[in-house]
């Protein structure tokens, strides 16, 4: 099992030392362009949250990236310090009165792509857990 750790600041631009690394796992694992394509993503919505909804942009507070490479599959775990949210509370971006608005489809992109996505929620922050089967550029 390879893993990757990083710790982001509260602050948008984290998203470009996100990318250089999920790359650099890509081309380690020989991650399919497409896959790359998912993972960034998938990756990049999770962080987002974490910063913008989960930390409100407190540059006190910081957000935590895990990535493991586990056979087959490809997790990944994002964790803030904010307060969480209800699941229930996240409108369905698929809703006509939602389809126009800029914002709302991190949630639903998460659970159409991955096989496996989980929420925690305490005092300490939330974490949002992501499963997804691997797909390798055959040698």
């Amino acid at each position: 099992m390879a893993t990757y750790e990083m710790k982001l600041d509260s602050d948008l631009k984290e998203v470009y030392r996100v990318e250089t690394l999920v790359k650099a796992i890509a081309a380690e694992h020989h991650f399919t362009p497409v896959f790359l394509y998912d993972v960034m993503l998938l990756i990049t919505e999770a962080t987002n949250n974490a910063v913008m909804h989960g930390n409100k942009f407190d540059r006190n507070k910081h957000a935590w990236l895990l990535c493991e490479v586990r056979g087959d599959d490809f997790y990944i775990e994002v964790r803030d310090e904010g307060a969480g949210f209800n699941l229930n509370d996240v409108p369905d971006p698929l809703a006509e009165e939602n389809l126009l608005k800029p914002s709302g489809r991190g949630v639903f992109l998460m659970r159409q792509i991955a096989k496996h996505v989980d929420y925690t929620f305490s005092p300490e922050g939330t974490t949002v857990k992501i499963l997804i089967p691997i797909k390798r550029e055959t040698p």
